[in-house]
């Protein structure tokens, strides 16, 4: 089990450009990912095999006017990660993803 990390840095100077972007986060969000920043989502990931399909998607979406990485972390990487920030634990959970329902499957504190 893992998760794999969408960063990315697409240009939105024209409205062709912002189109493409906005497109891109969209197919994101339908596919499963959460925004784990604005240019950062993240997705679970129970095995390489649907990492993997997970990364195929990725290239057939891409619109090809940015910068796309992927990073994937095992579970015990994930619960390593040090949250500094000025905001309670209860604040931090409620910024991460757009629907309620998914902050108590995102649970890691």
């Amino acid at each position: 089990m893992g998760w794999l990390f969408v960063m990315f840095d697409l240009p939105t100077d024209t409205p062709e450009e912002r189109r493409l972007a906005s497109k891109f986060r969209n197919d994101l969000l339908d596919e499963g990912f959460l925004m784990f920043q604005y240019s950062i989502y993240i997705r679970s990931s129970v095995t390489l095999d649907k990492k993997e399909s997970y990364i195929s998607y990725l290239k057939r979406i891409n619109p090809n006017t940015g910068s796309i990485k992927c990073l994937f972390i095992t579970d015990t990487q994930w619960g390593q990660i040090e949250n500094i920030s000025n905001k309670t634990k209860e604040e931090n959970k409620r910024t991460i993803g757009k629907n309620p329902n998914t902050y108590e499957q995102l649970q890691f504190w």
